[in-house]
């Protein structure tokens, strides 16, 4: 689950995708991510952009985070009734989760078993990744 603390911004990001390492192969070389060629390049990839989706929608969620947070003690003066707003998006995030796993478990289901099952989930991870980080952002203000 998401709950660290407040990373950084933008840069912070830019960091985290322009440095993240490739997942090796056996030979100890990266995967071809442009053109994979073989299922285990193929799911090495999706890993990978899986792990960048994560990290973007991380530094989002975090942001938002600390933006409610100061919110919620800015408002606290005025009573309970006008916070919450840290907890609400602290269950939604894991309720989003839960629901992003069952989500990518349908279409693995056709491949149990098989080897191309790994990337179709990172596949499906990551496009909710980057969903979900569209979602936070739109939140920020």
């Amino acid at each position: 689950m998401i709950r660290s603390a407040v990373s950084g911004s933008a840069v912070a990001l830019a960091a985290i995708l322009l440095h993240a390492p490739a997942s090796a192969q056996p030979g100890g070389t990266a995967p071809n991510c442009a053109e994979p060629f073989t299922q285990a390049e193929i799911n090495m990839c999706a890993r990978a952009d899986q792990e960048a989706a994560e990290a973007e929608m991380s530094v989002v969620y975090d942001l938002l985070l600390a933006q409610l947070q100061d919110q919620d003690r800015n408002y606290a003066d005025n009573g309970p009734e006008y916070v919450g707003a840290e907890n609400l998006l602290l269950e939604s995030q894991e309720t989003w989760e839960r629901s992003r796993s069952d989500l990518c478990a349908i279409p693995s289901l056709t491949f149990r078993g098989g080897s191309m099952r790994p990337g179709v989930v990172a596949s499906c991870m990551a496009t909710l990744a980057r969903s979900r980080a569209e979602e936070l952002r739109w939140l920020i203000e």
